[in-house]
């Protein structure tokens, strides 16, 4: 864009040259004919008016053309930050809605951990209290073993003694 401004630049100062070097000829009257009507004026000086009108036309229809391009340009960088700060919203509100079910995730497994180690709890002191029930069970049936161990020992050893005094 840079390279057709310099071009333009220059072509513009080559014209202003030829016009000054070849002044006298552009000025020279002439017989102008427009089909409804002539006249007399400098032929070049009425092409180089014209010239000047159509560069200053396109000058305008550039200048507006890039006035458009420039509005349009804003409106769509303001409507894309409010899509931005639209979608950045939602974004935060998803993580808001995630974290709050995880939240709600953790608190049900913290809730089922206890419930379970309660039930745990409970079992395992419903095991122990029937092992030491066995193990009392297992005591009292050793012990009664050995007193009946102990009898016939005591049976045993005291019968001869009294079949055989000495």
């Amino acid at each position: 864009m840079k390279i057709l401004g310099l071009l333009i630049f220059v072509g513009m100062i080559l014209l202003g040259v030829f016009t000054m070097a070849n002044w006298v000829e552009l000025s020279a009257p002439t017989a102008l004919s427009f089909v409804a009507f002539s006249f007399e004026a400098p032929l070049g000086l009425v092409l180089l008016a014209a010239i000047l009108v159509f560069v200053a036309l396109f000058t305008a229809y550039v200048l507006i053309l890039r006035t458009a391009v420039l509005m349009d340009a804003h409106r769509y960088a303001k409507e894309l930050q409010a899509q931005q700060q639209l979608a950045e919203k939602a974004e935060a509100s998803r993580l808001n809605d995630l974290r709050s079910q995880l939240d709600h995730e953790f608190e049900q497994l913290k809730e089922t951990a206890e419930k379970s180690r309660a039930d745990l709890n409970i079992r395992i002191e419903g095991m122990e209290q029937a092992m030491l029930n066995a193990i009392e069970e297992s005591n009292r049936s050793l012990s009664a073993y050995v007193g009946e161990v102990e009898d016939k020992l005591d049976r045993s050893l005291s019968s001869p003694m009294l079949n055989n005094p000495v």
